[in-house]
């Protein structure tokens, strides 16, 4: 039973530390990657391992950087929370899969 509690716990915590990030903006635009969002107030944010900022008092922060993620999603982590974003406008048309047409029917209609 302290067993079964455990583990219900730690994944309650697990849950909470992924909300512990909100993410308002992720998209690349003219060459920049623009993500802003909120987290913890004063706390060290860093974007995918290599750009690094604080949040402010209110727990707001941004990057606007001249970077294109290479999958066109970043990971932010603050604290020990980590989010996953997908960056908007990040792949070019020519790498946008076109979908597949649909066959016509051969069946007679009725």
């Amino acid at each position: 039973m302290r067993t079964l509690c455990a583990l219900i716990l730690f994944i309650f915590s697990a849950s909470a530390a992924s909300a512990d990030i909100r993410i308002d903006v992720s998209r690349y635009a003219n060459g920049t990657t623009t993500v802003t969002g909120e987290t913890q107030p004063n706390e060290a944010v860093t974007l995918d391992g290599k750009y690094k900022t604080k949040s402010d008092g209110a727990g707001r922060f941004s990057f606007h950087l001249n970077y294109k993620p290479d999958l066109c999603m970043s990971d932010i982590r603050a604290g020990t929370a980590v989010y996953s974003a997908v960056i908007a406008g990040c792949l070019l048309p020519a790498q946008i899969a076109e979908p597949e047409p649909v066959p016509a029917s051969t069946k007679p209609p009725g």
